[in-house]
C-alpha cells in the first residue's frame, strides 16, 4: 500500500471538521501514513441562493467528491451520512459509518433570547433550508412563517444575530453546531417526541472504491456496527421511498442492548427500534408508522426493519404525499438570490 493517502472532503468549516476527525483516526491507527486533505467544491455549495428544495434530487453534495475518487485523485471520501444518496453509484462502498454524534435537531435563538417552542405562532418566522425540519415545525407550530437560510453555520448564525433579521431563530442540527463548538449557540434540544431527525443525521461516512480493499481494510475500524444498524435500517426507508434531502422524511432509531449482555461486543446483541414520518409541506397530512426487531449485529435485519416501516408508511399514504410534495416543491421555502440561480432545476445531483 502506498504511504501517501489523499482524503477527499468539501471545503466548508463543518465538512474539514468531520474529515480532520476521520482523519486523525486513521494516522493514529496508521502512524506511518500520510492523509493529506484534498478539498473540493460541490454543487450544493456552489448554489447558496436557492432552497435545497427547489434544486433537484440527490448527490448535491457528494457528485464531485465521487468523481475525484472515481478518477484516483484522493482513495477515501469523508462525508456527512445525511448527504449520501442511499443509491451509492456503482463501483463505491460506505467502508465505514462512524460512531453517531446527536442526531437530534435544535433550536437556536440570539444570545439571551429564550422560547418555548410550542409557543411559536403568527408573526414568529423559523429559520431553516431544510423541508423536513419546515413542514414538522408547521405541524407543530400552526401559523409560523418558514423562510429559508442557506449558507454554513457562521453564515446562518450571522443572519440570526443580524439586528435587522427576520429570523426568530433557526432549526440546526445539533451534531454540526458541536463539531465546530457552537454548542454554546443550543437554545433547546429537540427530542423525538418533538422533531424527527433526517436519515443518517449525526453521523460521518468514509466512502472508498469498492474493489480497493487495501483502502477497506484500512477504515474498516473506524466502523460503529450500532451506528451502521441504525442508519441501514434509517436508509432502507427513505430508499423504498425514494426521498433524497428535498423530500420531509423524519426518523428516529435506538439500539437496545438485551439485558445480560451489556459485555457483548457493542451492537452484537440486542434491539434496534424505530419510527418515521413523512409529512406534507404544510404539516397538515402526516403518514408514522413504529416498529422494532431484534437485529443481533445484522445489517440484513436492520434493513428488513426499514422495508417494514416503509410499508406502514406507505400503507397511510405516504406515497400520495409524497407525490405532492415533489409537485409542489418548488413552494416549499422562499426563495432568494438572483433570477438565474432561482432558474436552475432538474440537475441530475
Amino acid at each position: 500500500m502506498q504511504d501517501n493517502i489523499p482524503i477527499g472532503t468539501r471545503k466548508s468549516a463543518l465538512a474539514l471538521a468531520q474529515t480532520v476527525q476521520v482523519q486523525q483516526a486513521l494516522q493514529a491507527l496508521n502512524p506511518d501514513k500520510h492523509f493529506p486533505l484534498l478539498k473540493m467544491s460541490t454543487t450544493g455549495d456552489n448554489i447558496q441562493g436557492q432552497p435545497l428544495s427547489s434544486i433537484g434530487t440527490t448527490a448535491l453534495f457528494t457528485r464531485e467528491l465521487q468523481t475525484a475518487l472515481e478518477n484516483k485523485e484522493c482513495d477515501l471520501l469523508v462525508h456527512s451520512l445525511k448527504d449520501v444518496p442511499t443509491q451509492i453509484k456503482p463501483g463505491f462502498v460506505i467502508a465505514a459509518m462512524l460512531k453517531r454524534e446527536e442526531p437530534n435537531d435544535v433550536l437556536v435563538m440570539r444570545p439571551g433570547e429564550f422560547k418555548d417552542i410550542r409557543s411559536f405562532g403568527k408573526g414568529d418566522v423559523i429559520g431553516t433550508s431544510s423541508v423536513r425540519r419546515a413542514s414538522q415545525i408547521r405541524r407543530l407550530c400552526p401559523g409560523v412563517e418558514v423562510k429559508d437560510v442557506r449558507g454554513n453555520v457562521n453564515t446562518r448564525l450571522a443572519k440570526l444575530d443580524d439586528p435587522n433579521s427576520p429570523y426568530t431563530c433557526l432549526l440546526l442540527a445539533a451534531a454540526g453546531l458541536q463539531r465546530l463548538h457552537f454548542d454554546h449557540r443550543i437554545t433547546t434540544r429537540l427530542d423525538s417526541n418533538t422533531m424527527l431527525h433526517a436519515v443518517g443525521q449525526g453521523s460521518i461516512a468514509v466512502e472508498c472504491r469498492a474493489d480497493d480493499k487495501e483502502i477497506l481494510e484500512l477504515v474498516r475500524p473506524l466502523d460503529h456496527l450500532p451506528t451502521r444498524l441504525r442508519c441501514e435500517a434509517e436508509r432502507s426507508v427513505m430508499r423504498i421511498l425514494e426521498g433524497g434531502c428535498s423530500v420531509p422524511i423524519g426518523v428516529w432509531t435506538e439500539f437496545i442492548v438485551d439485558e445480560g449482555h451489556e459485555a457483548a461486543p457493542e451492537g452484537t446483541v440486542g434491539k434496534l427500534r424505530m419510527k418515521a414520518l413523512v409529512s406534507s409541506l404544510d404539516g397538515v397530512q402526516v403518514a408514522e408508522a413504529e416498529a422494532e426487531a431484534q437485529v443481533n449485529g445484522s445489517v440484513e435485519k436492520a434493513v428488513a426493519l426499514g422495508r417494514n416501516i416503509a410499508s406502514q408508511l406507505l400503507a397511510k399514504g405516504a406515497d400520495t404525499i409524497l407525490a405532492k410534495v415533489m409537485r409542489d416543491r418548488h413552494l416549499s421555502l422562499q426563495p432568494t438570490g438572483t433570477n438565474d440561480e432561482q432558474k436552475i432545476k432538474g440537475w441530475e445531483v
